[in-house]
């Protein structure tokens, strides 16, 4: 079985571990897999996947739509010799999907969060997600996949796209790589992601200034790239407390959870993340940290009991932060990292997620 992989995504992204992780689980499990995107054949090259590179535009609005075209063309011109199944990023399918079609291949849509960027480029990725949905639902031959039973909710209520069509992958974690070492007594933050505005990350800063201010010893790391990014580093010049690191590879982020204490989860109570699955937030729980965050169901585990997060209204976040931090002792970051830890080690493994993409490739091969 050969599986076609039609990415928006580049391998230099931080957000390609989940593609990456689900894309090698297939090939564990017996899959042939094509990776189709826009990256050059060197960034593939220590991947055990056969590549396409396909070329697109560097204009923002018309990268995704160039790409796809890129692919479409591209299929068009393949013989096919044994049976394949596609995974498309919401982003793409639009364009693909007459192709797709045309060579009777089954595909799957993976849709690893709805439209995060705001402005005028939401403006255009609300409609082609969107139809993208709509596509599942009126098609014999395709099945969607979303990272939360609320993301779920979400594209129902949102398009009535019937619950049969649905698989959830929520993500995981490399429990080898990202994993615990003995904590200091210092109160060491760490947020990875995309520092954006809407993420909240401006609030970070000022939760370390007030937490000094009143005694604490507490630093913070902020790792990533976003409309942030110059005002992060500006306001750590003057606060020794902070630091600011670009993009890094996914073992360097490994490197710096292990050396602090709790994660921050900043991000808003809007859509996009009460329906969301952070993989932050299982690469913090698999490196024993703490979790600190604004309350909503994005930053929750379903309804398991996780005493280790600890999570608030976003109106009392900096209040109540430094309340809780105030209050945690080394013993309880202790014993609080373990309980952490175990519960990434029962339930966080990429294997769920890549089982049920495995179990629901072969409902399509034997349908």
């Amino acid at each position: 079985m050969k599986i076609l992989w039609f990415s928006a995504n580049s391998a230099s992204d931080l957000c390609f571990t989940s593609q990456h992780e689900l894309a090698s689980g297939l090939m564990n499990n017996g899959y042939e897999v094509q990776f189709i995107n826009k990256d050059t054949a060197d960034l593939h090259s220590k991947f055990d996947w056969q590549h396409v590179p396909i070329k697109s535009s560097s204009i923002a609005g018309l990268q995704s739509s160039s790409l796809a075209k890129g692919m479409a063309n591209w299929l068009r011109q393949q013989t096919l010799d044994q049976a394949t199944i596609a995974v498309v990023d919401w982003r793409l399918i639009t364009k693909l999907y007459s192709s797709l079609t045309h060579a009777g291949i089954p595909w799957i849509l993976l849709d690893r969060s709805p439209p995060a960027d705001t402005g005028i480029l939401s403006k255009f990725q609300w409609p082609i997600w969107r139809k993208a949905w709509r596509l599942v639902a009126n098609s014999n031959q395709a099945s969607g996949t979303v990272v939360s039973a609320q993301h779920q909710r979400y594209v129902i209520d949102s398009l009535k796209v019937p619950s049969e069509k649905f698989t959830i992958l929520p993500a995981g974690v490399d429990l080898s790589k990202f994993s615990p070492r003995k904590k200091s007594s210092r109160l060491a933050l760490v947020y990875h992601g995309r520092l954006d505005k809407h993420r909240g990350i401006l609030a970070l800063p000022m939760l370390v200034r007030k937490c000094i201010s009143s005694g604490l010893d507490v630093s913070l790391k902020l790792i990533g790239d976003g409309d942030c990014f110059d005002e992060l580093q500006a306001i750590a010049q003057d606060m020794p407390s902070i630091s600011v690191h670009s993009k890094i590879s996914t073992t360097e982020v490994a490197k710096y959870l292990q050396e602090s204490t709790i994660g921050i989860l900043p991000m808003p109570e809007i859509d996009v993340w009460t329906i969301s699955s952070p993989l932050k937030l299982s690469e913090y729980c698999a490196c024993g940290l703490l979790i600190f965050g604004i309350d909503h169901q994005g930053h929750k585990f379903g309804n398991s009991d996780t005493p280790w997060i600890k999570l608030v209204p976003q109106h009392d976040f900096h209040d109540e932060g430094m309340k809780w931090l105030a209050e945690l002792t080394t013993t309880d970051i202790e014993a609080l990292s373990i309980s952490a830890r175990k519960f990434a080690e029962v339930n966080l493994g990429w294997e769920h997620s890549v089982n049920s993409l495995v179990r629901l490739a072969q409902s399509i091969i034997e349908s």
